[in-house]
């Protein structure tokens, strides 16, 4: 949910946008310019969703986009939230375990495993498991202690995105004024829709076993965005949209409810001592990471500050164990707009953050030292090409540490290519896609959710 423009795009056939003669050092001689690797996204449309699939070349374009069906239903809704026109949030989508791809269909509530043949990118559907709720959004796992084929698969449930939006006396509820004049604190029936639910995963066999709901979140918080193991598998962490007040200069905390950022012990399939971080005026958490080689610092990433947090895009966080507690707090992008700081990755090497804003188009290095504490915040990189305001999502990077990916999720629906610098990134290519190009125009068509891959 951000600040979406209604600039109409036009109609594009399947091409590239290339801005850039900057060369990285990875172009490789003529000739020999082989497959590398592959990316995944999933289209997340208003009829069944698909993965797409693309070849990676040596020198970081890509070509053959394939698209494979899941047999489920995607999430996207044109129809409601107004002029947001259904978009809701997510990191996380879409994950690589062993040798098979895992997605979620955020509108047909299931989570869809697919072989994947390592040699050629190639993938095949063996089947869809309910996801424990409604609208599931993000997958995390970690290993199973003692089991060399078996994983424990968290899923993010996220049930609705109530929103309000625009000022007094234009101001629009979602999904309607009797929903925000309840006290959403209140326990609810559809509690036990909003929440994150565990399962066993066998890579013996791709078989996907449902254990149980871990816990579930009232209404104002509003419902999961991502959940996310810890790299030891320790602890699991869930970012929370709460209730986002947007398309105003000045988000009213009359109407904002804040997001929440969870965090609990995880052992042997079972989830304890919940503790949050929240702070007022701060709302729409979407992207979390955790700190390279820590379980116990992390990063979250706020779309939705009021005038007063305005500093707060990005936020450091540190778990004691007993609370969540910020230690750090910073811009993104230009530092103007309120509406910034959505989605995160960490560099395959360990030392950069690299933030993705929704309505800006750009991207957001930030510089990491020991412990994973932010240190310098580098020049962000706006995208070129089909750019309309409200569009940047997910992102993904090499493991050479060379090229960053970065979809075009809402209204350009494309993929976005960026060399990796010294002091940042260059933005070289984008890729319209074909797959989605009965979508241009019309904002929220498509709702792309996730960006995964892996190199040869």
């Amino acid at each position: 949910m951000k600040n979406l423009s209604l600039i109409l795009l036009s109609a594009l056939a399947f091409t590239f946008y290339s801005c850039s003669d900057d060369d990285n050092g990875n172009t490789p001689p003529d000739g020999e310019n082989t497959v590398a690797g592959y990316i995944y996204t999933t289209t997340n449309g208003q009829g069944i969703n698909q993965v797409i699939r693309f070849d990676r070349l040596q020198d970081g374009s890509i070509e053959n986009e394939t698209a494979y069906a899941t047999n489920s239903q995607g999430g996207s809704n044109i129809g409601v939230g107004g002029d947001a026109f259904g978009d809701f949030d997510s990191q996380g989508a879409i994950q690589i375990i062993d040798d098979y791809l895992l997605n979620v269909n955020a509108g047909g509530n299931t989570v869809s495993v697919f072989s994947l043949d390592r040699s050629n990118g190639d993938i095949s559907l063996l089947g869809n498991t309910a996801s424990g709720g409604t609208r599931p959004v993000s997958i995390s796992s970690t290993p199973v202690n003692g089991s060399e084929t078996e994983f424990w698969v968290m899923v993010g449930n996220q049930w609705n995105n109530p929103n309000v939006q625009k000022n007094v006396p234009d101001v629009e509820r979602y999904p309607n004024d009797a929903f925000h004049m309840m006290d959403l604190t209140e326990a609810d029936a559809s509690d036990a829709e909003r929440n994150i639910a565990l399962f066993r995963f066998n890579t013996t066999d791709g078989t996907l076993s449902p254990q149980g709901v871990m816990d579930n979140y009232v209404r104002e918080n509003g419902g999961p965005v991502q959940v996310l193991f810890s790299e030891d598998g320790s602890k699991v962490a869930v970012s929370l949209w709460g209730i986002a007040h947007f398309l105003t200069d000045s988000p009213s905390l009359d109407e904002q409810h804040p997001s929440r950022v969870y965090v609990y012990d995880f052992n042997n399939g079972t989830v304890s001592n919940p503790r949050f971080f929240e702070e007022s005026g701060v709302a729409g958490t979407i992207g979390i990471s955790w700190a390279p080689n820590s379980n116990t610092n992390l990063y979250s990433t706020n779309f939705n500050v009021t005038v007063a947090k305005a500093e707060n895009s990005v936020i450091s966080l540190n778990d004691t164990g007993s609370e969540v507690v910020k230690t750090a707090n910073f811009n993104a992008g230009n530092g103007d707009d309120l509406d910034e700081a959505c989605w995160t990755v960490i560099s395959p090497n360990n030392d950069r953050l690299y933030v993705s804003s929704f309505k800006a188009n750009v991207i957001t290095p930030y510089a990491l030292g020991a412990g994973g504490a932010i240190t310098e915040t580098l020049p962000f990189e706006t995208r070129e090409g089909t750019m309309p305001a409200g569009d940047s999502k997910d992102m993904w990077i090499t493991s050479d540490n060379s090229y960053l990916y970065h979809i075009g999720a809402f209204q350009s629906f494309s993929m976005n290519v960026f060399d990796i610098t010294s002091n940042g990134l260059d933005f070289r290519e984008q890729i319209l896609l074909n797959t989605t190009q009965s979508g241009q125009g019309q904002p929220g068509a498509f709702n792309f959710l996730g960006l995964t891959g892996f190199d040869l």
